[in-house]
């Protein structure tokens, strides 16, 4: 133990000595202490909050894991380099030893400026939006759609698969024996989907949550969500006239729903306040839409069109689960995941090549994370998230990046600040999962390589030049 704190203490002073380090960190107080206070969002109190903690936070980020990858590239090799670290491995100490504790103090020192510097960001930011003069709305839409982490809750999705089959089966009598039973099907189910979202003038459309969990029943619940008036081609959107519906739960009466009147534009998401009371006991909240007919009064309707709801657009169900300074931790957490992998890439090649060698294998690693990652999201998805191929070398290709995304990491996976602005729970399955996954398996094999490869090394045939 007193060989780690001693190699732990050496790297720290290593790392604090370099110019690199002096450099980024110049500018990480920039970006802590500029940013959070002159970034301006949209005007509004949400907007600025959001522009601020994306800008700020994520610069800093990117900036400190710039230095961890730096650092942690360059003190092993150059140590091997200068001939110092020689006299270590001389003592009665293990090499898989000197490498865990290389990491572990590039890691501790990192996350250390991390928390100050993501502590001090959080302030600035509260403190500028609490001192703007911005309406009561405003105010009210800020803590109660960003400054909170809310989970969402989707409907339950009807059976698009099995009524497209039965149909399938019900035209198979009519149709030309030479067809193609896939494409058949397929356009089945896409003009199933198209008609379960349209409502007609005149009529409704119910969708049924399950498994909504409400942790504070004061707190109010959002409904989010986004429709297409006339048609979702047609670029001039009306605003247009709707009834939201609640099933009222304390009814015994299965039909008995507490209407709320909603005016609002089509083509842009949208979100409805609504009582907690609508839960029921069991979690189950069902609610439905109304479109009004032709024959409505004047007042209530521009003109009788249609409302087209997308699968994809909702209506979800926000729920309120944590406020936002905890939400804010959880992305921290997620950051020191980020710092932790790349300290571990960093010490692993660092010990096998020299300086500029480890950096520019580790850079490529990261670049090969991100492309992969991109590849992997490239082709388009249908309503229920399957993947469309264009042709069969697009499907071969995705298939290979899915191969190789299970051996490469993204530093993406591990990036929550677009959630952590737009008010979204971070889940601790999310984090479980990337600790599980991102950090002890794979960077698990990254570390115990690094070991294996410093262990290995013939320090002897460094020769400095």
């Amino acid at each position: 133990m007193r060989a780690f704190i001693a190699i732990v203490v050496q790297t720290v002073r290593s790392s604090v000595r370099s110019h690199v380090f002096h450099v980024l960190g110049f500018l990480i107080l920039l970006a802590v202490f500029l940013l959070p206070v002159t970034v301006s969002g949209d005007g509004t109190a949400a907007g600025q909050l959001q522009v601020a903690i994306t800008y700020s936070l994520g610069v800093v980020v990117a900036l400190i894991s710039t230095t961890t990858l730096w650092l942690s590239c360059a003190l092993l090799s150059r140590e091997v380099e200068a001939y110092t670290l020689h006299m270590v491995t001389t003592k009665p100490c293990p090499r898989w030893l000197i490498w865990t504790a290389k990491w572990f103090g590039v890691f501790i020192m990192h996350v250390a400026i991390l928390l100050v510097a993501g502590g001090v960001i959080l302030a600035l930011v509260l403190w500028r939006t609490s001192r703007e003069d911005f309406t009561e709305d405003e105010v009210r839409r800020l803590r109660s759609e960003v400054m909170v982490g809310r989970r969402a809750f989707r409907p339950v999705s009807p059976p698009f698969g099995q009524l497209a089959d039965e149909e399938y089966r019900r035209r198979l009598p009519e149709l030309d024996k030479a067809h193609d039973p896939t494409t058949v099907r397929n356009e089945i189910l896409r003009q199933l989907v198209a008609r379960s979202g349209e409502v007609a003038p005149g009529g409704q459309r119910f969708w049924l949550f399950r498994g909504v969990r409400v942790k504070d029943p004061k707190e109010p619940l959002f409904l989010r969500y986004r429709f297409y008036s006339g048609s979702t081609s047609q670029s001039d959107q009306k605003e247009v006239p709707g009834l939201w519906v609640f099933r009222d739960p304390a009814s015994t009466d299965q039909d008995r729903f507490m209407p709320l009147p909603q005016r609002a534009l089509g083509g842009a998401f949208h979100e409805l306040r609504c009582d907690p009371a609508f839960v029921g006991a069991d979690g189950t909240l069902v609610i439905g839409y109304l479109n009004p007919p032709a024959e409505a009064p004047e007042w209530e309707r521009v003109a009788a069109m249609p409302v087209i709801f997308q699968v994809g657009d909702g209506p979800n169900l926000l729920v309120r689960v944590t406020g936002f300074s905890a939400n804010y931790a959880r992305s921290l957490l997620l950051a020191v995941f980020q710092i932790g992998f790349l300290a571990a890439l960093g010490c692993m090649v660092g010990a096998a090549f020299s300086t500029p060698v480890a950096a520019f294998v580790a850079i490529s690693y990261l670049v090969i994370g991100m492309v992969v990652r991109a590849a992997v999201d490239a082709p388009l998805r249908d309503d229920f998230g399957n993947f469309q191929y264009k042709n069969k070398v697009e499907m071969v290709g995705h298939q290979i990046a899915q191969v190789i995304s299970a051996a490469v990491v993204s530093v993406d996976d591990m990036d929550a600040t677009s959630d952590l602005a737009r008010g979204r729970l971070i889940e601790w399955r999310e984090i479980g999962s990337d600790l599980l996954w991102l950090i002890v398996i794979r960077g698990g094999l990254i570390a115990a390589l690094g070991m294996w490869v410093l262990t290995r090394r013939e320090l002897g045939t460094v020769i400095r030049r």
